[in-house]
């Protein structure tokens, strides 16, 4: 093959996977901290649904599953531990963390069992790192979608730990054998200070 219809030939296939790298990328969840860009300059609703949903972290014992917009936790029997972080959980931007320090919070969560070993109940905690938490608040679930709301006053920053990292934890209730939950929605409506 000629040089002049070679090179033209494999600048347009390198382009062609530039491009489709860059919209395969483009299409793909922004999973990681999430934050407040999507939402009001005031930060009054922060809304966590969809594809965003893949930025729940789990840890040893749990199993997490994205489809249709709806994340499924489950949880072996033992894998509920007192530090959020050790258990399902969200990481929380700095945005976030900066106006939620010190303020009072409606969180909404649209929970249900899952279908099969579904779980009785769920719980979910906020925590500020090394500046405290709000303790673990428990749900009992009904068998079909179902808005679950609690108000908590976020711990304010310490100066000495203005950089600890903001989590909420949401998990199945497990007494036995393997428990879970489905996820599809979280609303953070900040109230005020408390």
């Amino acid at each position: 093959m000629r040089d002049i219809v070679f090179y033209p030939i494999v600048a347009v296939v390198v382009v062609m996977m530039v491009i489709g790298s860059m919209y395969f990328g483009w299409q793909q969840p922004k999973c990681g901290p999430f934050g407040g860009a999507d939402g009001p300059a005031d930060y009054s609703l922060i809304i966590l649904k969809g594809q965003d949903l893949c930025r729940m972290d789990g840890y040893e014992g749990y199993e997490l599953l994205l489809e249709d917009d709806v994340l499924t936790i489950r949880a072996e029997e033992g894998a509920n531990d007192a530090d959020v972080q050790r258990n399902a959980h969200f990481r929380l931007g700095p945005d976030l963390e900066t106006v939620y320090a010190g303020h009072k919070l409606r969180i909404s969560l649209t929970v249900k069992p899952t279908d099969g070993a579904g779980a009785e109940a769920f719980e979910f905690n906020y925590s500020t790192g090394k500046a405290g938490d709000t303790g673990w608040t428990k749900f009992d679930l009904q068998p079909d979608w179902n808005t679950y709301t609690a108000e908590i006053d976020v711990p304010r920053k310490l100066l000495e730990n203005t950089n600890a990292l903001d989590y909420i934890s949401v998990r199945p209730v497990v007494p036995d054998k393997t428990r879970g939950i489905e996820l599809s929605e979280i609303r953070f409506r900040r109230l005020g200070q408390w």
